[in-house]
């Protein structure tokens, strides 16, 4: 049995989903933080599959376009954690989301 395209597809909207869910459910910033790199990791794992078995399987350019867009997506995800982690800090001297309500 060989892993296609649709399984991978299935894998990355399951990670987008959980990844949606701790985004809302906001208990912990660390929480809402892996929330929001899951989510952006779907999009890396749809990319790659993509580049694999979709456009870049056709088109020899388009598995390194895919590639590119991976990257682009890795990056993000460091620039969004590093700046929601440095903002929050900044502001509540803690990682707890709740810190005023307490």
């Amino acid at each position: 049995m060989t892993a296609g395209l649709d399984l991978f597809l299935i894998a990355s909207a399951a990670l987008l989903a959980v990844g949606g869910f701790a985004v809302v459910a906001r208990q912990n910033a660390v929480i809402t933080l892996l929330g929001a790199q899951f989510m952006l990791l779907a999009g890396g794992i749809a990319f790659v599959a993509f580049g694999r078995f979709g456009f870049g399987a056709q088109n020899r350019n388009g598995a390194a376009a895919m590639a590119l867009f991976a990257g682009a997506t890795a990056l993000a995800q460091l620039a969004i954690g590093l700046a929601m982690a440095a903002i929050l800090y900044r502001e509540h001297r803690s990682f707890v989301l709740d810190a005023d309500a307490e």
